[in-house]
């Protein structure tokens, strides 16, 4: 990829370090998770010198994010970015009422001309499936402002102002086994349990066996 080339991406897949403006909408449940800060609605702007954390979802490096409830819906949601002025506005509709709430307003972000759009996903444990079913793109008529005489296509993306930075916490150890394990074990106490009983059985018999030749 090109060093002027830059994406927006509705799930961030940002491996390396790029130029670039991301909108990241992140389906997993994050409640019984340490870092659960992570917003599903992020966004995150890169002049080339930043890394995205995978393992912490880009909250260390995002520029604002707000919460949303969009999993498991049975209606469409929407989002509307819009950038005007230096300022980024990320908008939803998840109740689907044909209004807009605001997510989130930043400004002072820097973002340049002649980049491209860009949609990618990516998993870890797949959890439910979410369907694009249409982009649309609205070119803003704004009046030219006699101050801004700035050639947008040599500029680097950039931001003012980003979520105030905090410590790396990593997740507790997991101590629960997995499904398969819980499986096997439960399966073993059962033939113990069965083993147990059937010995049980036949030491009663035998010794009411020998109870009756004591009779005779």
């Amino acid at each position: 990829m090109r060093e002027n080339m830059g994406v927006i991406s509705l799930l961030l897949l940002i491996v390396g370090i790029l130029e670039s403006f991301a909108a990241e909408w992140n389906t997993k449940d994050y409640m019984k998770r340490e870092h659960c800060l992570v917003k599903p609605y992020q966004a995150m702007v890169n002049n080339g010198s930043l890394h995205y954390d995978h393992d912490r979802d880009g909250t260390h490096t995002q520029l604002a994010g707000c919460e949303a409830k969009f999993r498991n819906v049975e209606h469409g949601t929407h989002i509307a970015i819009r950038y005007e002025k230096d300022t980024l506005t990320v908008s939803t509709d998840i109740a689907d009422k044909l209004g807009w709430k605001q997510c989130f307003q930043v400004n002072e972000v820097k973002l340049p001309t002649g980049y491209y759009i860009g949609i990618s996903a990516t998993t870890g444990d797949l959890s439910d499936n979410h369907d694009i079913l249409s982009i649309r793109l609205f070119e803003l008529d704004l009046p030219d402002d006699p101050k801004d005489q700035e050639d947008r296509s040599q500029i680097v993306p950039s931001a003012a102002f980003y979520d105030a930075p905090r410590e790396r916490v990593e997740d507790a150890k997991q101590s629960g086994m997995s499904g398969i394990k819980l499986f096997l074990l439960m399966l073993v106490g059962a033939l113990a349990l069965i083993a147990c009983v059937v010995i049980a059985i036949m030491l009663y018999q035998k010794h009411q066996e020998n109870s009756r030749k004591r009779f005779y």
